[in-house]
């Protein structure tokens, strides 16, 4: 995997801004997921106003997922809630079975990953705001609440 350039949500004002991902379509995969699972889905939010992301609770039964979704590429991710409202990176449970999507689920192999190798496409700025933030895993830039 390559971090693509705007990945992060960051970006040069003098550059052209990173691709944005449709959010009706996410809300739309979001309740096809939980409905093809016997699911529903508990809360959306596609504000990026502090994170690189959109995210949607599922929930079944006692069990409940954090499906989250890159702003800006068809990247997603599994989570659970922190203590401090944030978002802990997990695998995908066993009672989720995941249709056909053009949006590419990120193993926790593949978000666990260094990211110093897979940096080429990123912009200066998002270099400089990684130097800052100081993440350890691929999955910490393309999921991030930096501000």
């Amino acid at each position: 995997m390559i971090l693509l350039r705007g990945i992060s949500g960051f970006w040069d004002a003098k550059t052209q801004p990173p691709p944005l991902e449709d959010e009706k379509a996410f809300r739309q995969m979001c309740h096809l997921l939980a409905r093809s699972n016997g699911g529903t889905v508990a809360e959306v939010d596609t504000d990026t106003t502090a994170r690189s992301f959109y995210f949607a609770q599922i929930c079944k039964y006692e069990s409940s997922i954090f499906v989250l979704q890159s702003a800006h590429y068809p990247y997603a991710a599994f989570a659970q809630r922190d203590p401090f409202g944030g978002f802990t990176l997990t695998q995908q449970p066993k009672w989720l079975q995941l249709p056909e999507s053009p949006v590419h689920v990120l193993s926790l192999d593949e978000l666990n990953q260094d990211w110093h190798s897979l940096c080429k496409e990123l912009s200066q700025e998002e270099l400089e705001q990684i130097s800052f933030w100081r993440p350890q895993t691929v999955g910490e830039i393309i999921f991030n609440t930096w501000d």
